[in-house]
């Protein structure tokens, strides 16, 4: 079974920190999966990235699979941008995360 947090709202200066020890406290027990709903996400800055891309060297260092699920359009687009759609596969839903992970 896949470990999901789902997100919302923005990722940025404000929401970060706490989104990083959301993020580590699930990393913290080794799971096999974990999957980010980001349905809720509308914005997410730079510092935003900067906790994902952590977020993915932390899963890769323990052999965790990461993905993002529900990915809006324009956030999509930063992920694009920045280059660190490569760290993230993405699904449409949090069921097609998990039969990707599985």
């Amino acid at each position: 079974m896949s470990n999901i947090i789902e997100l919302s709202g923005r990722i940025d200066n404000n929401s970060s920190a706490a989104i990083e020890a959301r993020i580590n406290a699930v990393l913290d027990a080794q799971p096999q999966t974990l999957i980010l709903d980001m349905r809720g996400v509308d914005f997410v800055s730079s510092l935003g990235l900067r906790v994902m891309l952590s977020a993915a060297k932390r899963c890769r260092k323990q052999s965790t699979k990461i993905a993002l699920c529900g990915v809006l359009p324009q956030v999509e687009e930063v992920f694009q941008l920045s280059g660190l759609s490569a760290f993230f596969p993405m699904h449409p839903n949090c069921e097609a995360a998990q039969q990707a992970l599985a």
